[in-house]
C-alpha cells in the first residue's frame, strides 16, 4: 500500500478470502489480491505472503520459489486457477533480519491442471499414495509424519533403527476417513462424507469419533500381502481376514477374536501371532488395552554385539566383570517383562536379558548384548 497498490485482504465479509473446489473438498485461503503492482500496474495478482528462516531465504534468493519452495508454487498456482487470476505476487520476510524477497508468478494452465487431478484423485483414493522415497530413512521419509504408517513392518530391520514403537496401525487418533465403509460424497460444494454401511453423514465431529464397525482401510496395513471377507458372527459383527508377507494370518474386526482397530493401534505386528493373546481373545473375548514396548525390537541379535550368553544365576557376576557395575544398583532407561523374556535397557546401549522361552532354557538363560553403532 506504501508503494501505491490497491490490496485486499479480506472479502465483503471482512474474512480472509477463501477458495475451493471438488465439492467443497478441497479448500484453501489467500493472503490476499493486489493490483498496480509495479511492474503491471493493471494486472490483479493473487497474493502470498511467507516467512523464512535465514538459510531458507538465502537458499529462497538463490533458486527461486518454484525450485526452493514447490509447496508455496503449487499453493499459488491453485489459487490463480481458481480464481481465474494470472498472476502472483510472493512476498517472502526473513524473520532474522526482516530482509524481503518479491517474486511475480505466472499462471500455468496445464501445470495448475495437473493439481487439481492430483487432489480429486486423493480425495477419492481407496489407498494411500506412492511414498517418496525409496527407504524408511531416506530423506523424503525421515521426517514425514507418514512415516511408520507407509512403512512399518515391511521393512522391519530398518524401520525400528528410526522408529522403535511402530504398531500394526501406528496413528495417534482413528478417524472414519481410515475405515472402509466411509467416503466423500461428490457432489453439493459441503465437501462432505457419508457412511455406507449405517447409511448416514458423517459431520467432522462424527468422523473424529468412529463406531465399533470401524474397519482399516486395508492398504493401510503394507505388511499385509492379501486379504478377504472373513464373515460375520452370530451377532451380526464383521471380520477381516489379513495374511501377511511371513504368510501368518490373523483378523481385524469383532468377530471371531478379530483385533479391533483400537487394538491394532497398541500391538506391534510381531505381537499379532501371540498364542497368549490370541486364545485370550477367543476363548474369553479379551481386549488389548496396552501393550509393553519390546526392548529387544532395538537390539535384535543379528544387529547387536552378544556380550556373553549363559545361567541367569550368573548374569550379575558377568556384568559386574565387563563394566565393573553392580547390575541390581543401575536404573534402566528402559524394560519389558514379555512371555517369552524380561529385557532391561541401560545407559551406553547395553541390555541384559532374562529368557523364559522353553528354547532357550539350558546353558543360555540370560544374555547380555550391546547396540552396535
Amino acid at each position: 500500500r506504501n508503494i501505491g497498490c490497491e490490496v485486499h485482504d479480506a472479502d465483503e465479509k471482512s474474512e480472509q478470502f477463501e477458495v475451493k473446489a471438488i465439492h467443497g473438498h478441497f479448500s484453501g485461503h489467500m493472503d490476499g489480491c493486489a493490483v498496480r503492482i509495479p511492474e503491471a500496474p493493471k494486472t490483479w495478482h493473487v497474493l502470498e505472503f511467507k516467512t523464512h528462516n535465514a538459510k531458507s531465504f538465502v537458499n529462497l534468493k538463490r533458486q527461486d520459489v518454484q525450485k526452493a519452495k514447490p509447496q508455496h508454487y503449487d499453493q499459488m498456482q491453485i489459487y490463480m486457477h481458481l480464481t481465474s487470476i494470472t498472476r502472483a505476487l510472493y512476498l517472502a520476510v526473513n524473520k532474522d533480519t526482516d530482509d524481503l524477497y518479491s517474486e511475480r508468478i505466472h499462471y500455468d494452465a496445464e501445470y495448475a491442471s495437473q493439481l487439481m487431478d492430483k487432489a480429486e484423485g486423493i480425495i477419492v483414493a481407496i489407498s494411500p499414495p506412492k511414498r517418496k522415497g525409496s527407504r524408511p530413512d531416506s530423506y523424503h521419509c525421515k521426517w514425514c509424519d507418514a512415516q511408520s504408517l507407509c512403512w512399518g513392518y515391511e521393512h522391519e530391520k530398518d524401520i525400528l533403527k528410526v522408529i522403535p514403537k511402530c504398531s500394526a496401525l501406528p496413528i495417534t487418533t482413528l478417524s472414519c476417513r481410515q475405515c472402509c465403509h466411509a467416503g466423500p460424497v461428490m457432489s453439493g460444494q459441503h465437501g462432505q462424507w457419508t457412511c455406507k454401511k449405517h447409511k448416514r453423514g458423517l459431520s467432522p465431529e462424527c468422523q473424529s469419533q468412529p463406531c465399533g464397525d470401524h474397519f482399516v482401510i486395508p492398504k493401510l496395513f503394507p505388511f499385509v500381502k492379501e486379504y478377504e471377507f472373513g464373515g460375520k458372527d452370530e451377532l451380526g459383527y464383521e471380520c477381516r481376514e489379513f495374511i501377511n508377507h511371513d504368510d501368518f494370518s490373523w483378523r481385524h474386526g469383532y468377530a471371531y477374536g478379530g483385533y479391533s482397530s483400537t487394538e491394532l493401534q497398541k500391538l506391534p505386528v510381531s505381537l499379532l501371532k501371540n498364542e497368549m493373546i490370541t486364545t485370550a481373545k477367543d476363548l474369553f473375548g479379551a481386549k488389548v488395552t496396552d501393550c509393553q514396548q519390546d526392548v529387544l525390537h532395538r537390539y535384535p541379535e543379528e544387529d547387536s554385539r552378544t556380550i556373553w550368553k549363559g545361567p541367569t544365576g550368573e548374569l550379575e557376576a558377568a556384568w559386574d566383570k565387563k563394566y565393573g557395575e553392580k547390575l541390581l544398583e543401575l536404573t534402566p532407561i528402559a524394560r519389558c517383562n514379555l512371555p517369552f523374556h524380561n529385557a532391561a535397557e541401560f545407559e551406553g546401549g547395553r541390555v541384559a536379558i532374562v529368557w523364559k522361552e522353553k528354547e532357550q532354557i539350558g546353558t543360555t538363560q540370560a544374555e547380555i548384548r550391546e547396540g552396535v553403532e
